[in-house]
């Protein structure tokens, strides 16, 4: 549930009433609606780089119509206005999950997008309210301030634990270069900074000595099989109270889907594994040289994640990252500390979370789900 063409309520407002007689609508999105929302997509997003309009197109169609989860009962949703002109759109996903003994269905938001103008406020509500009168067990969204004040208005929730990240610096200096280049650094300013930079880390590990460096890993590595991951998943989140289901089918699918996105980096899928040759852990992410490569997945045995992390934060420093960042996992908090890493809210995106069900809602906020960036918006947010 991103902010895409949204502002806050009281803004949303202002400004001239809608003409008279028009009637909006929201309704189940259909086949024939794609060219209204890419439409939409261009007028909120006139310049948002990337894909080319027909890339954009195909991973619509893939991720609102063609998903494994696709459920009629649970359908994309879209507002068009009094001409039938699609304003406004929020993108369901449905997804499987179990709590306890029972089983959840829950659904991730994504492309929730509405026309930018005095109706926006009420438009997102008209969206928002709709998709919680369908019936499911959990609704999962990722957004700022704009979406959660509507979520919390209709009686959600903000996840803080799953909302925090980590981040494991590598080379301190290119690190502060790239997050501020994020935050709207010219590259004409940013450019002549990168030599200078490059230069301080070689020499900041010498005068402040090696602790900046992460831990030689002795543990080996080799790619990811699909089905050593399936069940290594389903085996670390056996103790938790709320875990995601996946089969064969719905996994591969949304690791294509993940490989697809090269304005990340380069999709890595990697298995670690001790000195006996068995599975200590894993992680997935995106490498991506001279900047921050971000993690979507990392997991291990018990009592090896302190391993497993020096393994993947030499990984990405042989790769030449400058940090490593990913969405925290709350009962791996003390292993994350003990290596490195800082934690931090990046100021733009809140974990949202509605459920009728008083128990499911309480294991998120006490950390006791599996939810990992695999179960949120971020992985399929266009």
């Amino acid at each position: 549930m991103r902010d895409a063409g949204l502002m806050s309520l009281p803004e949303a407002r202002r400004g001239s009433p809608p003409a008279r007689g028009a009637r909006a609508r929201v309704r189940p999105l259909a086949d024939g609606d794609l060219p209204g929302v890419l439409a939409l997509y261009e007028r909120v997003f006139p310049n948002r780089p990337g894909r080319s309009p027909r890339e954009t197109a195909g991973y619509f169609e893939t991720i609102l119509l063609r998903n494994p989860w696709a459920d009629a009962t649970l359908p994309s949703l879209v507002l068009e206005d009094g001409a039938g002109r699609v304003t406004g759109c929020l993108g369901v996903m449905p997804r499987r999950m179990w709590m306890g003994g029972r089983p959840v269905r829950a659904v991730v938001t994504h492309t929730f997008m509405v026309e930018p103008g005095s109706r926006a406020g009420l438009s997102a509500l008209d969206l928002a309210g709709a998709l919680l009168a369908t019936r499911q067990d959990l609704l999962i969204a990722e957004g700022g301030l704009p979406s959660r004040l509507i979520l919390e208005r209709l009686g959600g929730s903000t996840a803080l634990l799953y909302s925090l990240r980590w981040t494991r610096p590598l080379r301190p200096s290119r690190y502060l270069l790239s997050y501020l280049t994020r935050r709207g650094l010219p590259a004409v300013l940013s450019w002549p900074l990168r030599p200078a930079c490059a230069a301080a880390d070689a020499v900041l590990p010498l005068v402040l000595g090696g602790s900046l460096r992460p831990a030689r890993s002795w543990m080996t590595s080799e790619d990811l099989d699909l089905d050593v991951l399936l069940q290594a998943m389903s085996e670390s989140s056996s103790q938790r109270t709320l875990r995601p289901e996946y089969d064969r089918a719905s996994l591969a699918w949304l690791l294509d889907l993940l490989a697809t996105r090269t304005d990340r980096g380069r999709f890595l899928r990697v298995a670690v594994r001790d000195d006996r040759g068995d599975l200590a852990g894993w992680y997935l992410y995106y490498l991506n040289p001279g900047g921050i490569s971000e993690v979507v997945q990392i997991g291990a045995r018990k009592h090896s994640m302190g391993s497993v992390l020096d393994h993947l934060f030499q990984h990405a420093r042989r790769g030449g990252s400058a940090a490593v960042s990913g969405q925290l996992e709350p009962d791996e908090f003390q292993a994350f500390a003990a290596h490195g890493c800082v934690f931090h809210h990046d100021g733009l995106s809140w974990f949202l979370i509605h459920s009728p069900h008083p128990d499911v809602a309480a294991a998120i906020h006490r950390g006791d789900a599996r939810l990992t960036r695999l179960e949120g918006e971020w992985c399929i947010r266009p």
